[in-house]
């Protein structure tokens, strides 16, 4: 009892202290992850396109666009694939991962290497619509969407698709065991549970407080299963949907070991390892 009261008292002082997963931690997982995101564009590439929807993009003059948390481009490479008559700047604080759409050359895309918070505070440009694919949990949703208010021309627009509450369900109960039981190892933990919104609704809420309006919404959970434990460990850090979770510990690969441990006691269902992505997307018009 006393070692579990002592282990979150200083859990809980790092927390008050912001003494967490950062920004330059998270740059640094999604570099590593640049090689192999392709895995995740794989299997969830089809519901970012959903907030690509030609239905809502103007055709009747020039759009400038803001690519934001961009990536390796995904979301910039089917605009310029659609024949929009467009100007888009794609902005993600990974070098590596901007390295995948440096290479593409159109003279439609500027490619901005820049911390995202950083890049909507000093840039004197407005746009017309903004696409956020998948990066809400790495921001203070209250200051992005203020600065997102900022950057966007009356009535424009804001697409996104993000993760939700109850996205990789059992995940962080099995890394809080591991850390207990490995306390000497933890370096500093991370905490993204207040970015995440509580489905549509709640994503929804969080824009309306900001003066945008729904035009359309939708939530969706993806399950993906492996046989062994193993894989899917991998697959949460090829991914990067456990971004940052190696920063935890001082040698993650020691860690390992008892990582797949407590996802082959937690994670076993009819035969297979299970872990569920759990979603919303939809477009907002500012008021």
């Amino acid at each position: 009892m006393f070692k579990k009261i002592v282990f979150y008292t200083k859990l809980g002082y790092k927390l008050i202290k912001k003494d967490v997963i950062n920004n330059e931690d998270y740059r640094k997982e999604y570099n590593k992850v640049s090689t192999t995101y392709t895995h995740w564009l794989n299997e969830m590439g089809q519901f970012t396109d959903k907030i690509i929807n030609p239905q809502y993009i103007l055709k009747d003059k020039k759009l400038k666009i803001l690519d934001f948390a961009c990536g390796t481009g995904y979301i910039s490479k089917s605009l310029l694939e659609k024949n929009i008559d467009c100007e888009i700047t794609a902005v993600d604080y990974s070098d590596k991962m901007l390295e995948k759409l440096k290479n593409l050359k159109d003279s439609r895309i500027k490619v901005v290497h820049c911390d995202g918070i950083e890049f909507l505070k000093n840039t004197e440009e407005k746009y017309d619509i903004i696409y956020f694919g998948w990066a809400l949990s790495y921001f203070n949703y209250k200051e992005l969407f203020k600065l997102f208010k900022k950057v966007l021309n009356d009535g424009g627009m804001v697409g996104i698709i993000t993760n939700v509450q109850g996205t990789l369900s059992g995940i962080e109960d099995i890394f809080m065991k591991v850390m207990y039981k490995n306390h000497e190892e933890v370096i500093k933990p991370m905490d993204i549970r207040f970015n995440l919104p509580s489905g549509k609704k709640g994503l929804t809420k969080w824009f309306n407080q900001y003066g945008f309006e729904k035009v359309e919404v939708e939530d969706g959970q993806v399950l993906v299963t492996f046989d062994k434990p193993e894989q899917l460990l991998k697959w949460l850090n090829k991914t990067g949907a456990a971004a940052g979770t190696a920063c935890i510990f001082k040698d993650y690969d020691l860690i390992k070991d008892h990582l797949v441990e407590e996802i082959r006691k937690a994670k076993y269902k009819n035969g297979k390892y299970e872990i569920n992505h759990r979603f919303a997307y939809g477009i907002f018009k500012l008021r």
